[in-house]
């Protein structure tokens, strides 16, 4: 079918409540073309979609968070509608108004004020959506300029190429001074197209990280800065998913789109397309596709031989030299060589006994040489791949793991530090990686499989290290476990941006065992992680989970995480299952900013002081939305009081479950200043005990708020983004943000890499 650019304009104002104007969505057939926030006075809202040409249409104006907020009433006045040029009223007879969810029901006559949320809607037919004739051509072809720097790694500047709409038209080199690439394409006129820059061989090499700057792209003149809301970043893989909003700096794979208007091609720009030729089919690399490495090194290959030198990445053409054919000859030759620090792993299958490290190799490193992929496979003989003790400073990136011993280990640190794990494939076996007493190392960028118990397991004495940019999937599959990421004794500890899925047990564990301090962790720092089904095999658990059985102040700070689907082996809302699970003393904890939603139940303190529950998103939740229990005993041993613990701030949606649970005493909280939805206030969605409410143990809102709970509290619609479709993130424009509540940064959340 053919298609064009068709340019909608929206003629539109609106009253603010609370300090917010009203928010509309433009929608083409229920899909999101573009957004706009009117002011008190009228003005052109113009978008200029691509849309299928001679068909009919529905075009749709969604007005999403009306409110009122001390007595002012937000709204939205639709004076016009202009669809390629004509006008139409919003009272004409082709224009309905959907009252509420945009669902065929509840529909009546359009008209010009929006007082509630709704959607205007136009039934235009196919005359408004003429085939476009297409322009003379002059000849002239279309500019593309990227203005561009980067920071080199390993002695390899950063690489990009740019595309039009998925096809490539050139490529770059960026060098540390920032200057303009220049490229010239053949893009259809008066049609909007996709201009993306990809940049595509990211690395840390010896500690130097290398990224690309993009300052800006031109097009055909119109120059677009990399934080234009026209841009976007899609990091990882281009295929549209784990997009954020555009910036310059690339600090991983990923690419620059920009969402360039039919006006950025106008007719005279291109000659006219000619129908493609079929691509050729690419010859099969002999050399990795990333960089060939750089500097001294050793090198060992399935090729190899032992008694070589093992100085080249390849056997020479008499075959008298080549590669080491064994890890543990490339140590030995690190051991013997004080200017040969590193040995690149080739392609391919290495089934041998583990390698030990010690104080002799450390500095040392091993890593996969370029995209090639090296496989160190585990066994009967070999309960560690590599063992490390008393090594320091030391780096294994880029290499695959496989087939390891439940019992085993593939990566096992004690007594070292500095260590950095970076980018390797971990399947299958027992414990992924595992550092005890070994203080300032990095985890970061690996992804793990099936591991037969914990995929990343920071045990005692390992403190200040970093967990960050794990994808982790299926972890404790063997054994069940405590967590895909379970950190224990080590303090000052951050774990960011991970994605753990499928976990039989918690996805993330912090804390101590032992009642005597000796497992101790404070000051562990969860931020930015996306958790996703945990607890599947276990009735008792959290996503994120918090425990303290010495009894002390942590600070530890659980800030802006995504949590849902939370579940328990018989869900029910009597489990003890929670997305944020702050167990056993758990005390002096922030948790702020985090997205808990479609898990059993939202956020639960068990026994602990001094916590802060604030500015988070609990909505969906099947159980209680937020739990309190002063109860901890087991074993007989009962411990401190819970107290001074406060709750507030939060977005609490109950559209399932209920909202408030406590176990008492009636003081084990202070709740206040919350943020209401979707809440029944004639039902009773609280409950505590002792039984201080007027109705006993339950209540609805007004006998809750009687009894000294939620002062300050409100009810209003927050205005989530999809809560349809899970999707709880709240608007750009959502009330509670001029109600003191903070920004969560949603597209922070998650994997850096994608």
């Amino acid at each position: 079918m053919a298609t064009s650019a068709t340019k909608i304009v929206v003629n539109a104002l609106g009253k603010a409540a609370g300090g917010v104007n009203a928010h509309f969505v433009l929608l083409v057939d229920g899909q999101k073309v573009g957004e706009g926030t009117a002011g008190t006075t009228a003005k052109d809202f113009v978008f200029t979609p691509v849309l299928t040409s001679d068909v009919a249409h529905k075009v749709q104006i969604k007005y999403d968070n009306d409110a009122v907020i001390n007595g002012q009433d937000r709204s939205l006045t639709v004076n016009s509608i202009s669809i390629g040029g004509k006008t139409i009223a919003p009272t004409a007879g082709i224009v309905s108004y959907d009252k509420g969810a945009l669902d065929g029901k509840d529909v009546a006559a359009g008209q010009s004020n929006l007082w509630w949320n709704g959607t205007l809607v136009v039934n235009a037919d196919k005359s408004y959506f003429p085939v476009a004739t297409p322009a003379a051509s002059t000849g002239t072809k279309d500019t593309i300029v990227v203005n561009a720097s980067g920071t080199p790694a390993g002695g390899v500047n950063a690489h990009f190429k740019v595309l039009v709409d998925g096809k490539q038209i050139g490529e770059g080199t960026a060098g540390t001074a920032a200057k303009d690439f220049s490229f010239t394409t053949d893009a259809a006129d008066r049609v909007a197209h996709k201009v993306q820059v990809q940049y595509d061989n990211d690395a840390m090499i010896n500690g130097q990280d290398r990224s690309l700057t993009v300052n800006s792209i031109s097009i055909n003149g119109h120059k677009y800065a990399s934080t234009d809301n026209a841009v976007t970043y899609d990091k990882g893989a281009l295929d549209g998913k784990d997009v954020i909003a555009g910036q310059k700096g690339m600090w991983w794979n990923g690419t620059l789109v920009v969402n360039a208007p039919a006006s950025d091609f106008p007719a005279g720009t291109t000659t006219t397309p000619t129908t493609p030729t079929t691509p050729t089919t690419p010859t099969t690399p002999t050399t990795p596709t990333n960089p060939t490495p750089t500097g001294p090194a050793f090198y060992v290959a399935t090729n190899g031989k032992d008694s070589w030198s093992g100085k080249l990445a390849a056997p020479n053409a008499d075959g008298t030299d080549g590669p080491f054919a064994s890890l543990q000859k490339a140590q030995q030759a690190m051991r013997a060589d004080p200017n040969i620090d590193t040995t690149y792993i080739r392609g391919g299958d290495y089934r041998q006994n583990g390698l030990w490290l010690d104080g002799q190799d450390s500095g040392v490193h091993f890593v996969g040489y370029g995209s090639e992929k090296a496989v160190i496979h585990g066994g009967s003989n070999a309960t560690v791949s590599f063992g490390l003790g008393g090594a320091k400073n030391v780096t294994i990136e880029g290499l695959s793991f496989a087939d390891g011993v439940v019992g085993g280990h593939y990566v096992y640190a004690d007594n070292a530090a500095g260590l950095t794990f970076a980018n390797n494939v971990v399947k299958g076996g027992g414990y992924g990686i595992t550092v005890q007493n070994s203080a300032n190392s990095k985890v970061t960028g690996n992804q793990f499989d099936n591991t037969g118990a914990e995929s990343i397991f920071v045990k005692a004495g390992s403190n200040a290290t970093i967990v960050s940019d794990n994808l982790i999937r299926h972890p404790n599959a063997a054994d069940r476990g405590d967590a895909g990421i379970w950190i224990n004794g080590s303090s000052d500890v951050k774990v960011t941006h991970n994605q753990i899925e499928n976990s039989p047990e918690k996805a993330i564990a912090v804390g101590s065992v032992q009642t005597d301090g000796s497992d101790a962790s404070y000051r562990v720092t969860i931020a930015n992680n996306k958790v996703i089904d945990a607890n599947l095999e276990s009735n008792d658990g959290g996503g994120i989970y918090l425990i303290n059985r010495q009894q002390t102040l942590t600070d530890h700070v659980v800030v802006n995480n995504d949590v849902s689907g939370t579940t328990a082996t018989n869900p029910s809302s009597s489990v003890a299952s929670w997305g944020i699970y702050l167990d056993d003393w758990t005390s002096g904890a922030t948790v702020k900013g985090n997205v808990v939603h479609d898990n059993i139940g939202g956020v639960f303190l068990h026994g602990g002081w001094n916590n802060t529950v604030t500015e988070n998103v609990i909505a969906g939740n099947s159980g209680a939305q937020i739990g309190l229990q002063q109860d901890v005993a087991w074993s007989g041993w009962k411990g401190h009081l819970m107290n001074g613990n406060d709750i507030s701030g939060n977005v609490i949606d109950v559209r399932e479950g209920t909202a408030v649970h406590i176990y008492g005493p009636a003081n084990v909280g202070n709740l206040h200043n919350n943020f209401y939805s979707k809440l029944n206030a004639s039902q009773d969605m609280f409950d505590v005990w002792p039984q201080v409410l007027a109705g006993g143990g339950k209540g609805h809102l007004a006998e809750w708020q009687a009894a000294g709970y939620d002062k300050g509290s409100v009810m209003l619609d927050p205005g989530f983004v999809n809560p349809g479709a899970d999707d709880f993130s709240l608007s750009s424009n959502s009330p509670v943000y001029g109600m003191g509540f903070d920004h969560i940064a949603y597209t922070d959340i998650g994997l850096l890499h994608g």
